[in-house]
C-alpha cells in the first residue's frame, strides 16, 4: 500500500512537473472571426488610407530652397563659405522627398550649400518606390553673397571711364 502510494505521488508530481501545456487567454473582448473576402477587403481599405496618409504627409519645398544648391566640400571652402553643421534627414519614401526634407532644412538655417557626406537608399525588390528608406547627410555651409549684375555693372562703368 505504501509502494503504491509513494508512486502515485511520484506520478503526479511528474505530471505537475512536466510541463502541462495549458492556454490561458485572459481577454475580455470577444474575438472576431472573419471570412478570407472580409479580410482582403479590409487590407485593400488599410491600403487606400496609407496612400491618401502619405499623399497628405508629402513634404512641400520651402519657397526659396529650391535656390540651395549641392556642392563639394572642397569647392566651398574655396569659395570662402564657412559651416554651420551636420543635418541628417532620414525618410520612408523616395528620394526626391528626402532632397526636398535637407533643402528645407537647410533654409531654415539660411544656408546657400550642402556638402552631401552620405546617402543611403534601400534597394529591396520587396519594397514599393515610395516607402523606401532614404538616408541623406550633409554638411550645411552659408557662402558669402555676391551679386554677379552688381560687380559686371560695376566693371563696366570702370572700363567706360
Amino acid at each position: 500500500m505504501r509502494r503504491l502510494l509513494s508512486h502515485c505521488g511520484s506520478l503526479i508530481l511528474l505530471t505537475l512537473l512536466s510541463g502541462c501545456q495549458m492556454f490561458i487567454d485572459e481577454r475580455t473582448e470577444a474575438l472576431l472571426v472573419i471570412s478570407a473576402n472580409e479580410w482582403t477587403d479590409m487590407q485593400l481599405k488599410i491600403s487606400e488610407l496609407e496612400k491618401i496618409t502619405r499623399e497628405r504627409n508629402k513634404p512641400v519645398a520651402i519657397p526659396g530652397s529650391e535656390l540651395i544648391s549641392f556642392s563639394s566640400e572642397t569647392d566651398a571652402y574655396l569659395a570662402g563659405c564657412r559651416k554651420l553643421g551636420i543635418v541628417e534627414v532620414k525618410h520612408y519614401g523616395t528620394y526626391d522627398e528626402a532632397v526636398i526634407l535637407i533643402r528645407n532644412q537647410a533654409f531654415k538655417m539660411d544656408a546657400s550649400v550642402i556638402a552631401p557626406l552620405d546617402a543611403y537608399q534601400d534597394k529591396s525588390p520587396l519594397i514599393a518606390e515610395d516607402s523606401r528608406l532614404n538616408f541623406i547627410q550633409g554638411r550645411i555651409l552659408r557662402c558669402p553673397k555676391t551679386d554677379l549684375s552688381v560687380e559686371s555693372a560695376d566693371s563696366k562703368a570702370q572700363k567706360e571711364t
